[in-house]
């Protein structure tokens, strides 16, 4: 029987159709398919414009200049692309896929791979992975039906989500050490940005979050018949000021606006990603950065100032009739602009500053010293901080920046012993971040200790992926086993065995004590917050998890994602499901926790 074809406008209008998705490939197997087959039908699914939608909803991230050489080289052909970008998708997944079953320092060499091959041409297929369904038992109650949970989804989550941090902080280092030869006023948008970046938040959303404000700051002049024209404001000393105060109340319609008091201190509002958005209540510097991107984008010459107390911007003009003044964006609420001669001399006298140093204090400011002060903030923020206020991996993540920061433009040593200190919670930074992206940049004596360090760390790596611990090779008695959920005897919070133990913290948490004192096994825990912690054997009592706190490890403890896979729960008892790292490393502890988990402690 002839099946009779259809005419090739009418199939490229059915094609045009299929939705576009961010995390399925629905749409695109059908395109696939119509591609394999009749020639009308491949050649209609072949039309590029129908593949562009797909290509910008599923790619909204990419390394710029790849993504130039990419277009060059197809053409500007969509289909092109967006085969070309699956080809990288499935490369990084297969490394991924490796770094999650492998142990050892090649992990740290595959991360490295797919940074200098990819770079952030491989954000979004990893974001993706980070963000795989979880079994059943983590999910919360009523959640919608989700896609199937893949083999690993939690582990391969963790590394999707350790390899995205890898990719953007070694990009963050690299903008930040361009800054020691071309520290540019354009560069200050991009690289104060980049804080961002360790907390596996890219850049570029940064600057589209400002594009966006930039947009509706237009929208919201031109619905005030506020100048809009670069040729008439910067000509005219009252309208740009008008511009300069008028950026500043739209900011604060927007919900930003000056901490106070206790949120003043508060950490979060130290960061892009979170002052544009849940934490617009934010101090004088972060105010200041929106402000200045805000006003470069509608034509007016703005800079930040490093000023003493409170970070100001400064405004000038082309036009020689129009002096330039100040804009206190933290204190607009009062006064929004500030006068060389009528208000500043009084605020340096203020802070102590001598006429003779006065320069320096209202001079438009470099990237670097904005950085390096940005920097400062959040050491000081961190040092006066909480305990408890905020998970233990956003302080590390907070020192983390700040260090790297001060390490870079600051060339002291102990800023780089301090980021050794928190390494270990950025398991895939040792080489494309550390060795590969900071190293080059420090001087010769920095660069032997960052090495000698980092090698110590591969060496580490190496020995435990050779070691492996079978229950049939220990040399005494072992009661319990890693996986096990358990609630510690004197504390009493809870946690998670997954490794030995340690011979110098027997001795310094004086476990003598205890009944059977140094003569009993000892754990390696990891509790419920996501510190660690050695545990007597003595010490341990069965648990199982609350519904609630089930549904909480990942976000609290985001470490157990590592090791575990899935929890099971029977009569007050509870183990977890071990990882493929640490089913290598305790080869017979999945099955005597089962067994264990059947029949009781006992």
């Amino acid at each position: 029987m002839t099946i009779q074809e259809l005419p090739f406008d009418l199939y490229v209008q059915i094609l045009e159709q299929l939705t576009p998705l961010t995390d399925s490939d629905e749409s695109i197997i059908v395109l696939i398919s119509c591609l394999k087959a009749s020639t009308s039908l491949r050649t209609a699914a072949s039309v590029s414009r129908l593949w562009e939608p797909h290509y910008r909803v599923r790619y909204t991230i990419c390394d710029p200049a790849k993504e130039q050489s990419r277009k060059q080289s197809t053409g500007g052909d969509w289909r092109l692309m967006y085969l070309e970008r699956r080809r990288i998708d499935l490369e990084t997944l297969d490394i991924l896929f490796k770094i999650v079953t492998e142990r050892g320092d090649g992990r740290l060499e595959r991360a490295r791979e797919v940074n200098a091959m990819f770079s952030f041409d491989a954000w979004n297929a990893l974001e993706i992975a980070a963000n795989y369904p979880l079994p059943e038992t983590f999910r919360e109650p009523g959640a919608p039906e989700q896609r199937p949970v893949p083999p690993h989804a939690v582990p391969i989550r963790f590394w999707a989500q350790m390899l995205l941090g890898a990719i953007a902080r070694s990009d963050a280092v690299r903008t930040w050490g361009e800054l020691i030869s071309n520290d540019t006023p354009q560069a200050f948008e991009l690289s104060f940005a980049c804080v961002s970046s360790f907390f596996v938040y890219p850049p570029m959303k940064v600057l589209s979050q400002l594009e966006e404000l930039t947009t509706l700051c237009k929208a919201y002049f031109i619905e005030r018949q506020i100048p809009l024209d670069p040729a008439e404001f910067t000509s005219d000393t009252g309208k740009l000021r008008l511009v300069c105060t008028s950026i500043c109340d739209f900011l604060w319609s927007c919900g930003f606006e000056a901490a106070d008091g206790q949120r003043f201190h508060m950490l979060q509002n130290r960061f892009p990603h979170l002052f544009l958005t849940t934490h617009k209540a934010t101090i004088p510097i972060s105010l200041v950065y929106v402000f200045v991107c805000i006003a470069r984008k509608m034509g007016v010459t703005a800079a930040p100032v490093d000023f003493p107390t409170r970070v100001l911007a400064v405004v000038s003009s082309p036009d020689p009739d129009v002096s330039e003044f100040f804009v206190d964006v933290f204190g607009s609420r009062t006064q929004a602009v500030l006068t060389l001669h009528d208000d500043i001399p009084h605020f340096l006298t203020q802070a102590g500053i001598t006429a003779t140093s006065m320069l320096h204090g209202i001079s438009p400011a470099s990237s670097t010293s904005m950085l390096v002060r940005a920097s400062r903030n959040v050491l000081a923020s961190v040092y006066n901080f909480p305990a408890g206020a905020v998970p233990e991996v956003v302080l590390h993540t907070a020192f983390y920046a700040s260090l790297v920061v001060n390490v870079i433009f600051m060339n002291n040593h102990r800023y780089l012993l301090n980021i050794m200190k928190h390494i270990n919670w950025f398991l895939l930074d040792l080489l494309p971040v550390l060795v590969d992206s900071l190293t080059p940049l420090l001087n010769t004596h920095l660069q032997e200790q960052l090495t000698t360090h980092c090698k110590a760390i591969m060496d580490d790596e190496k020995e435990a992926a050779a070691t492996s611990h079978p229950r049939s090779a220990l040399a005494r008695e072992v009661k319990f086993f890693v996986g096990m959920v358990f609630k510690h005897a004197a504390p009493g919070y809870v946690g998670y065995i997954r490794l030995g133990s340690a011979e110098d913290w027997i001795r310094e948490m004086g476990v003598d004590t205890l009944s059977r004192g140094r003569h009993q096994p000892f754990y390696h825990a990891l509790t419920q917050s996501g510190s660690s912690r050695y545990v007597a054997e003595d010490n341990i009592r069965t648990t199982c998890l609350e519904p609630a706190d089930v549904r909480r490890i990942f976000v609290d403890a985001p470490g157990a994602g590592r090791y575990f896979e899935d929890l099971t729960q029977v009569d007050g008892r509870a183990r977890f499901l071990l990882s493929p790292e640490l089913n290598a490393a305790y080869p017979d502890d999945e099955a005597f926790g089962d067994q264990w988990l059947k029949q009781g402690e006992d």
